[in-house]
């Protein structure tokens, strides 16, 4: 049997001048450039790609998804094309790998090429790699959306002032409500509102789902009213939630949470997404909750703007 493997070629020089040759990299957030021939696009191969890569994300109550895909031929690859921020590679070779590359073409880029002598070992690679693959791509795509939020950051201190927390989020979020152990951030687009709320809880806390439930639960009966009087917003139990555990690469472990909420008998719901980070220095979680309302619309978009701006999170 063949070993298979996956090779990391990281492009660096270590010339300034090489470095300044590098064009800015282009490119929609979370889509990929897909370089192979007709043939494989319109075979197994690319109904491999469009599984792994363009499979619909969790939480969100239209089918989105998680990557948009953008097929190049192989014989068009030249050009303008080549600056794309995220590119995937497919073709037959002698060798069966993975092979990584970062700013082969432009700055900043990440290249994945997937090579093989048959189409089963072809799909066979991407199926091994596509979760280490879409780890990498939502790192970086993380990046550059951080990257673009900081062209035109907010100024107000009330996190800093009130948790000693800082994030970095849009000037057009603005303060709904705050108390000592709450904030309310809002932003309004044409469809509704983006919102995060901040709030802190006690290291006592388990890491369950239902633990979760329960807190937030609690928060937004106090501070996220509904339309009339005596309803609130609070999570859908309707909607399994999903829930994982992860690190930020500043080191702070956090669990995360998806799933819908809802305004009981009020015809208003949505996705959300909510972090619990462990404050060992001041032994407490922070939590950090992301919830959209954009009836009609689709909410990928929104979703990962809150995403990225919660792990911007650095606490002091």
């Amino acid at each position: 049997m063949k070993k298979l493997f996956i090779i990391f070629i990281i492009l660096f020089s270590c010339e300034e001048n090489s470095e300044s040759i590098l064009s800015a990299s282009s490119g929609n957030l979370n889509e990929i450039s897909t370089v192979l021939s007709d043939e494989l696009w319109d075979g197994v191969v690319g109904k491999t790609l469009k599984e792994s890569f363009s499979k619909p994300i969790y939480g969100l109550p239209q089918r989105e998804p998680l990557f948009k895909l953008r097929h190049i031929p192989s014989h068009v690859f030249s050009g303008f094309v080549t600056k794309n921020r995220t590119i995937i590679k497919v073709k037959k070779a002698p060798k069966t790998e993975t092979v990584i590359s970062y700013n082969k073409y432009a700055k900043p880029q990440l290249v994945v090429e997937f090579t093989g002598p048959t189409l089963k070992e072809i799909i066979k690679q991407i199926s091994k790699d596509r979760d280490s693959i879409i780890g990498l791509i939502t790192q970086n795509e993380i990046k550059e959306k951080q990257r673009r939020i900081k062209k035109s950051l907010s100024k107000d201190l009330e996190i800093k002032n009130n948790f000693n927390v800082r994030l970095k989020y849009p000037s057009v979020y603005r303060v709904a409500k705050t108390t000592k152990d709450f904030i309310w951030l809002r932003k309004d687009i044409k469809s509704g509102t983006l919102n995060l709320m901040i709030y802190k809880a006690s290291m006592k806390d388990n890491h369950t789902t239902e633990s979760y439930v329960k807190i937030r639960d609690s928060i937004s009966k106090l501070h996220i009213p509904g339309p009339i009087e005596n309803t609130n917003m609070s999570v859908d139990n309707g909607y399994l939630i999903s829930s994982l555990k992860g690190v930020l690469s500043n080191g702070i472990n956090y669990q995360e949470f998806r799933g819908m909420w809802e305004v009981k008998n009020q015809f208003m719901a949505g996705p959300f997404i909510g972090y619990k980070f462990d404050d060992i220095k001041n032994n407490r979680q922070i939590h950090v909750d992301g919830f959209v309302y954009a009836p009609s619309v689709n909410k990928r978009s929104y979703i990962f703007e809150l995403e990225s701006i919660i792990k911007s999170i650095i606490i002091d």
